[in-house]
C-alpha cells in the first residue's frame, strides 16, 4: 500500500512539474495566474504541491492538497485529476475517448488538433483555423488518401529492411563452431582445381590446410550466404526505389484531389 501511495505521489509531482515547464511557468508566474483565477494560494502552497510525498523535518510526509484544490489544478492545466495522479495516461477524459474512438495515440491527436487549430502552423495560424481544418478534412477524406497511407507504410518498411537487413552470413556462422568458422573464413576463396593453362591449383595444399569434409561444408555455407546477402541487398535497394516512386505518384494524386475539392467548395 505504501508503495502505491509513493508511486501516486511521484506521478503527481512529475506531471505537475511537467505541465508547468511545458507552459513555461515559474512558481511565481504560476502563483499569480492561479490566484487570479481561484482567488487563493501562496508560494508555500505551490512548494508543497510540487513536493507531495517528500519527508519534512518533523518526520511527516507532505500530503496531497484537498480534492477541491486538485480539481482547480487539473482545471487550470486543462487535464483530469486522474492524469495528475497516474490513474490514466490521457490528459483528459475527452482525449481518452477521442484516442480510443480513432485508434490513435494521444500525441497524434494533439498533432491533428495543432493543425486544425492553426497553432502548429505559424504564429498567426489561429486566424486561419477554419481554412486549415477544411484543408485537413479534404485531405483525409480524399479517396486516394488511404492508398497514400498504405504506400507510406510500405516505403517505411522497405527502408527499415534496407537499414536492418537479415544477414545470411551471420545465420551461417551460427551453424559453425568458432574455431572452424575462423578457418572457413580464411579459406572461403580457396580453390582446388586442375586448369589446362595453369595446371593444378590447390590453395589448401599451398597453405598447409587439410580440406576436411566439415571444413568444405562450412565454406559452402559461407559462400552461399555471401551470395544470398549480395542478391538480397540488390532486391532491398530496388524495393526502396520502387516504393519511393509509388509513394510520390500517389502523393501527387492526393494533392490533385485536394486542390479540386478545395476549389469546388
Amino acid at each position: 500500500m505504501n508503495n502505491i501511495k509513493e508511486n501516486v505521489a511521484k506521478c503527481w509531482c512529475s506531471r505537475l512539474s511537467k505541465l508547468m515547464k511545458e507552459r513555461k511557468y515559474t512558481q511565481k508566474t504560476f502563483l499569480k495566474e492561479y490566484k487570479e483565477k481561484y482567488g487563493g494560494g501562496t508560494q508555500a502552497n505551490i512548494s508543497r504541491w510540487l513536493r507531495v510525498g517528500s519527508k519534512i523535518e518533523n518526520g511527516k510526509t507532505i500530503g496531497f492538497p484537498s480534492y477541491e484544490t486538485m480539481l482547480n489544478l487539473a482545471n487550470f492545466f486543462e487535464v483530469s485529476v486522474g492524469y495528475l495522479t497516474g490513474e490514466t495516461d490521457y490528459e483528459s477524459f475527452e482525449m481518452e475517448k477521442t484516442c480510443k474512438f480513432m485508434a490513435l495515440e494521444e500525441e497524434t491527436v494533439k498533432a491533428i488538433k495543432g493543425i486544425t487549430s492553426g497553432e502548429s502552423v505559424d504564429h498567426f495560424g489561429k486566424y486561419e483555423a477554419r481554412e486549415y481544418a477544411a484543408v485537413f478534412k479534404y485531405l483525409v477524406t480524399a479517396s486516394s488518401f488511404p492508398i497514400f497511407i498504405k504506400k507510406a507504410r510500405e516505403y517505411a518498411d522497405n527502408v527499415y529492411r534496407q537499414k536492418h537487413p537479415i544477414s545470411h552470413m551471420d545465420r551461417a556462422a551460427e551453424k559453425i563452431g568458432k574455431d572452424l568458422l575462423d578457418l572457413a573464413f580464411q579459406c572461403i576463396d580457396y580453390q582446388c582445381i586442375s586448369d589446362d593453362e595453369y595446371g593444378e591449383i590447390d590453395d589448401f595444399k599451398e597453405n598447409n590446410v587439410e580440406p576436411t569434409e566439415e571444413l568444405l561444408e562450412a565454406i559452402c555455407w559461407l559462400n552461399k550466404a555471401r551470395d544470398d546477402d549480395y542478391v538480397e541487398e540488390g532486391i532491398r535497394e530496388q524495393n526502396v526505389k520502387l516504393s519511393e516512386y509509388e509513394l510520390q505518384k500517389i502523393y501527387f494524386e492526393v494533392i490533385k484531389e485536394l486542390v479540386i475539392s478545395v476549389g469546388l467548395k
